[in-house]
C-alpha cells in the first residue's frame, strides 16, 4: 500500500528555501526501496490557490491556511500498513530538528476518465 508523508516546516523566505541541498542523510533514506518518489516544494509565498467563485474561478495568492508550518514536501512510500508507514515516518522525523510529518494512505487505482 503507499502512503503519503506530507513533510510540514516553518515558512522560509524563496532564497533560504533554494539555498537549501538535501542533507546527506535525507538523501540517503530517498533512495530507499520504499520510497516511490518524492518532491520539494517551494515556498508557501509561492503559490495560487484556486476558489470556486460565483460563476467563475478566484484566484488568491499563497496557500489557503494561515499558519506557522505549511507543506514543504511530500514523499510517496510503499509500506505493509498503517505502522510500517509510521515507521518511515518516524526514521524521516528522526533526521528532522522540527516540523511535522503527516501520514496519509493513498487511494489505489486509477479514477474513471483519468
Amino acid at each position: 500500500m503507499q502512503y503519503a508523508l506530507l513533510i510540514y516546516d516553518a515558512e522560509e523566505s524563496p532564497a533560504e528555501r533554494a539555498a537549501q541541498t538535501v542533507p546527506a542523510d535525507v538523501a540517503e533514506m530517498l533512495g530507499r526501496p520504499c520510497v516511490a518518489g518524492w518532491a520539494r516544494l517551494h515556498a508557501a509565498g509561492s503559490a495560487t490557490t484556486l476558489h470556486h467563485g460565483e460563476g467563475a474561478p478566484l484566484l488568491t495568492d499563497g496557500p489557503f491556511v494561515e499558519s506557522k508550518e505549511y507543506i514543504a514536501g511530500l514523499i510517496v512510500i510503499d509500506a505493509d500498513d498503517l505502522d510500517g508507514a509510521l515507521a518511515i515516518a518516524e526514521a524521516f522525523q528522526a533526521t528532522r530538528s522540527n516540523g511535522a510529518i503527516e501520514v496519509r494512505p493513498v487511494i489505489e487505482g486509477r479514477f474513471h476518465g483519468a
